[in-house]
This record gives C-alpha cells, sequence and structure tokens, in this order.
C-alpha cells in the first residue's frame, strides 16, 4: 500500500499598495494588505528621494506584521515636506517590495507659545 501526502509549500509574499491611515506635521501612519503568503519580517523604507527609497539607501523602519496586513509609522519628519515610502515583506520563500510612494506631512500648526509677545494696541 502505498500512501501519497501533500504538503502546502507555501508562498513568496505578495503586498498590495500602501494606504496611508494617517498624516501629520511630524509622522506617517500606514498600511498594506498582505495578498498572498505568510510575513516573517516586514519594514518600510522612506527617505526624501525618490531614487534612493531601498534597502541601505534610505531610512527603514521595521514593521508590524499581523498576517493579514504590514502596519507601520514613521516619525520625526519634517513639517510640509514630501516623502516617499516603500514597504517590504518577506519570509523563507522570498520577498516582495509595494511601488514607491510619495506623501507629504501636513504644515505645522502653530500653539499658544508661538505668540509669547502678542502686540499691544496704544
Amino acid at each position: 500500500m502505498l500512501f501519497l501526502v501533500s504538503c502546502e509549500i507555501g508562498e513568496v509574499p505578495i503586498l498590495g499598495t500602501i494606504v496611508i491611515d494617517e498624516t501629520t506635521p511630524t509622522a506617517f501612519t500606514l498600511h498594506v494588505d498582505v495578498e498572498a503568503g505568510e510575513i516573517t519580517d516586514c519594514g518600510v523604507y522612506y527617505g526624501t528621494s525618490k531614487v534612493r527609497v531601498s534597502n541601505g539607501t534610505s531610512d527603514q523602519i521595521k514593521g508590524e506584521c499581523n498576517g493579514t496586513s504590514i502596519q507601520g509609522k514613521i516619525t520625526g519628519l519634517t513639517p510640509n515636506k514630501e516623502y516617499y515610502l516603500k514597504v517590504y515583506g518577506m519570509n523563507e520563500l522570498g520577498s516582495c517590495e509595494t511601488e514607491v510612494v510619495k506623501v507629504k506631512t501636513s504644515p505645522r500648526t502653530p500653539s499658544i507659545d508661538d505668540n509669547k509677545h502678542p502686540q499691544t494696541q496704544p
């Protein structure tokens, strides 16, 4: 008697497009849906140059993977400035990266401290 056992090997990750969930003057929060494959490592490359948004040539944060999506929050950014982002996901079979997207931080909102010397009326 011969028994055949089927083993699912897995899939190389396939990622959707970057969705920006929130933009502030100094941060972005984002997510990307995982369309196929199990993610074992993920992150976000970002910078102010589209050409340099990749591993080793731009800033990077570690992403959070929950099986169905990758989430990330980039902080410490400059208000009212354009940034380029790319998300990656990988497992033992390979890796996948999203297309590069351009996002602009919100303008800085003046605070009460900005008005330390109010004008006086004569």
